[in-house]
């Protein structure tokens, strides 16, 4: 739920309750307000015919002088003195119908000690539209008010708001690979001041971190791959001359296949990191099924030794947005470890649909568990010539563009699946 969408709510929930309890207060309030007005008028209506009794003994007619239902009776033995007010309703028999009626009891005794009772009735249909009138009328006038406020409130919170929006939109558009950082809102208010100011802050250390990072991978890529050369060329010259003992010729072996796998990880770390720092943003159609046929032509001289049986099922052009460098890798990675851990007289089976694509491969049971081989340094055999990187490159490719692989192996069936739609 969006902060702007929230806060109208609470404040949406905090006004109906407020303006239901004030509603309720000022209904009550201005109802006790009539019925005392009507208390009183029959209170002294009933003072006066009480006067009227004890003065004549005697029920005198009073329907012409107060144009209210009242009803007298004289008793012949004394009584408690009482008096209750309350609603009731009475049959009114021309409308055939009841009506409310606020209603006074009295019984006192005369001074002969005569007792009597006084039966006083208002009607208050009159008094009830009115405070229908003013409950409906106070309910729209809540109402209006409610909906003025929550869009008074909704616009001066999107206003006072609006710079912390920007922040927002600015940070999470900051691309580390530009030199643009975030055009902040000026505004007046602390707390977004503070927000703004850590901000650019963050932004330019991510930015001068990003740079220093990505010169220290390649200039330390640089100062690892030169020395390298230079040892793998002496070696060929070692290699090349004459009179060398096997002993020897055993240890600038050794000595080359050291030098080969330090390469390929030195390579593979690279890598690696050119993707976490996001250096690969360009980004083009790239055809699954052209790059499959091209490095499974690549190692088809390796297949053939090793008597490799291929097998590829294309049921879709599978055109995929990434970049094509990354593509190349993830692909060539994926058939390499088919071909390099397959058995003599294997298969390679290659299938792509339009959301997938399926590598299965012979091969010899993995070693490890199968959650395990996409980490860095893990290796699913005993191969020395096995930095580990291969499929930790691939994971960290198909993670940059969200997609999904998955890795099972069956005795010695192993089986990738990379989906590239979901």
């Amino acid at each position: 739920m969006k902060l702007l969408t929230r806060s109208t709510y609470y404040f949406f929930i905090f006004s109906i309750q407020t303006m239901i309890a004030a509603g309720a207060i000022f209904y009550y309030t201005f109802r006790t307000i009539v019925y005392k007005q009507i208390d009183d008028s029959l209170i002294i209506e009933k003072t006066i015919i009480q006067e009227q009794i004890d003065e004549s003994d005697s029920i005198p007619d009073f329907a012409a002088s107060y144009g209210h239902l009242i009803r007298v009776r004289l008793l012949g033995t004394p009584v408690l003195y009482s008096q209750t007010i309350n609603d009731t309703t009475l049959f009114d028999v021309p409308s055939s119908v009841y009506l409310p009626f606020r209603h006074l009891r009295f019984t006192n005794n005369t001074h002969g000690k005569s007792g009597y009772i006084i039966n006083i009735y208002q009607v208050l249909d009159e008094n009830k539209k009115l405070l229908n009138m003013v409950a409906f009328g106070m309910v729209l006038l809540f109402l209006s008010l409610l909906l003025v406020s929550l869009f008074v409130n909704y616009l001066m919170s999107k206003k006072l708001w609006r710079p912390f929006f920007e922040a927002v939109n600015g940070a999470a558009n900051f691309n580390v690979l530009s030199d643009k950082f975030p055009e902040l809102q000026e505004t007046n208010i602390n707390e977004f001041k503070q927000l703004n100011l850590v901000i650019e802050q963050m932004t330019r250390k991510m930015r001068a971190d990003y740079i220093n990072l990505k010169e220290y991978n390649e200039n330390s890529s640089h100062e690892i791959q030169t020395p390298l050369a230079v040892i793998r060329s002496k070696l060929d010259i070692l290699m090349q001359k004459r009179n060398l003992g096997r002993k020897s010729i055993d240890l600038i072996k050794s000595i080359n296949e050291a030098t080969t796998k330090l390469f390929k990880l030195n390579q593979g770390l690279l890598m690696i990191s050119r993707i976490e720092n996001l250096q690969f943003p360009d980004t083009k159609e790239i055809s699954f099924e052209e790059l499959i046929q091209k490095w499974l032509d690549n190692y088809e001289e390796i297949m053939q030794l090793k008597r490799i049986k291929v097998e590829t099922e294309i049921s879709n052009a599978a055109l995929v947005n990434m970049n094509e460098t990354l593509a190349d890798v993830m692909i060539s990675n994926l058939l390499s470890n088919a071909v390099r851990y397959n058995i003599d007289n294997g298969y390679i089976r290659c299938r792509l649909d339009n959301q997938c694509l399926t590598i299965t491969n012979s091969g010899m049971p993995l070693e490890i568990d199968p959650e395990l081989v996409f980490n860095r340094f893990s290796k699913g055999t005993s191969n020395p010539h096995s930095v580990g990187l291969g499929l930790s490159i691939v994971k960290k490719i198909i993670d940059h563009y969200n997609m999904k692989i998955s890795y099972t192996c069956t005795d010695s069936v192993h089986e990738i699946k990379v989906f590239y739609k979901s």
